[in-house]
């Protein structure tokens, strides 16, 4: 076992690994009474096509979402939930782009807890009839979130964004998607990306990391896995310009929304690193768009929009800069919106105290077993290791460092998504 300090918040994660491979983190907050555990795999919804050993597999939409369904039922076809239920914890589990986790939170009984969560997960035995029973529940999840307004935005604005990456795609998969996926698929799916070599464990809260560490190694001594061969996955080649500028839709929500997007490419911004590229377009956005900037007090006095946010997203080659508003004006707002992002102010006293801000906020996160659980599982799914100087970047970002990367920003790829009522009078 290693000590991993993250430099400047007085925080620090024990790391160990098993001889299988399984990677194990755990953070510890003794003041805290709960704890959570999640096992996470390197596969998800966006992995429909793959490589292994020179042959070329592909499964439908879906087929990760699928899974993780029939990962959490008993070999009975009963919910694995009433299992952690009993040891007075709470279950759960999601697909994302890039990775599926399946989680516990409890109080007690943490040993027993992983014990239940590793055994359960990290074998399957594939029951036809429970499989084929499944797929009822996944179609009427995807019919009810067809009409999730959240969702249709997100893929209608990177359909707009991007002409080959796979977010263009719901990782529910359609309807016809998910008719299609077989009990191979699922089996195919599981044997590539659940091994121990493609998967990690993050704990924390109120735990024994040395106790956690050792039950963990001693769990994985007794089970045998197949030998793993890493997939390859394709190579997504993106045209820089956007594929269209503006786009509306009709959904079922009460007030407009309009989106703001911009598609930027790493390659025309000056060589830093990932996380500091992110810090410094998150700094802009909330200094010019956040709750307490001029611009946003200024449309909510006006009453031009009811609520305003942003984001900023990293998209392989690309990063994306995004801003939205709850308008009942959206025509009038949509141009504001795009003025503005084409002109983003960079004063030195808002910068500085939003860093301040943000650094504020790293280290009162270190409170919450869940968010740091949560965040732990997002930075090693997406940068394959922890990062341990994070305040030190936003420490030392100064002013000509934002200066030189919004300089060499271009705007020219903007897209502006509207998300309209339907109108009454519609089905």
């Amino acid at each position: 076992m290693r000590e991993i300090v993250l430099k400047g918040v007085g925080e620090k994660i024990y790391y160990d690994q098993c001889e299988n491979g399984l990677r194990i983190y755990v953070w510890v907050n003794e003041k805290i009474n709960t704890f959570k555990g999640s096992l996470v795999f390197l596969g998800g919804a966006e992995n429909t096509e793959f490589t292994v050993n020179s042959k070329k597999y592909s499964v439908p939409s879906g087929t990760a979402h699928y899974l993780e369904h029939i990962m959490c039922k008993n070999d009975d076809g009963t919910s694995l939930l009433g299992k952690f239920n009993q040891l007075n914890s709470y279950s759960n589990a999601a697909t994302y782009a890039d990775k599926t986790a399946y989680e516990f939170v409890g109080t007690t009984n943490i040993l027993e807890n992983l014990e239940l969560l590793l055994d359960s997960i990290q074998f399957k035995n594939f029951v036809p009839e429970f499989f084929e029973a499944e797929r009822g529940p996944i179609l009427e999840e995807a019919r009810m979130r067809k009409d999730d307004a959240s969702r249709l935005a997100y893929y209608g604005i990177n359909t707009c964004l991007f002409h080959h990456y796979p977010n263009r795609v719901s990782g529910l998969g359609t309807i016809s998607d998910i008719e299609r996926i077989s009990l191979q698929d699922l089996k195919l799916f599981y044997q590539t990306f659940y091994h121990p070599l493609n998967s990690f464990l993050v704990v924390t809260g109120n735990v024994d990391p040395l106790e956690i560490i050792h039950f963990v190694k001693e769990n994985q001594r007794k089970k045998k896995f197949p030998k793993w061969e890493k997939p390859h996955l394709p190579r997504y080649f993106e045209p820089k310009k956007i594929v269209c500028e503006y786009k509306e839709i009709f959904a079922n929500i009460e007030v407009p929304k309009v989106y703001v997007s911009v598609k930027i490419p790493i390659s025309s911004l000056p060589k830093k690193n990932i996380v500091t590229l992110l810090s410094i377009f998150q700094l802009v956005l909330i200094s010019n768009f956040g709750s307490t900037s001029l611009f946003r007090e200024d449309l909510l006095e006006k009453k031009l929009v009811l609520s305003l946010n942003t984001s900023v997203e990293w998209e392989r080659k690309y990063i994306v800069l995004k801003v939205w508003a709850k308008t009942k004006y959206p025509l009038e707002v949509c141009p504001i919106l795009q003025e503005k992002m084409k002109h983003l102010d960079i004063l030195e006293k808002d910068i500085s105290r939003k860093i301040k801000s943000e650094i504020a906020n790293l280290v009162l996160g270190y409170e919450d077993p869940e968010y740091v659980n949560d965040s732990l599982a997002y930075v090693l799914a997406t940068y394959g290791k922890i990062i341990t100087n994070e305040k030190e970047i936003l420490e030392n970002i100064t002013i000509q460092d934002i200066s030189e990367v919004i300089g060499k920003v271009s705007m020219k790829e903007m897209n502006t998504f509207v998300v309209n009522p339907i109108k009454k009078d519609e089905n």
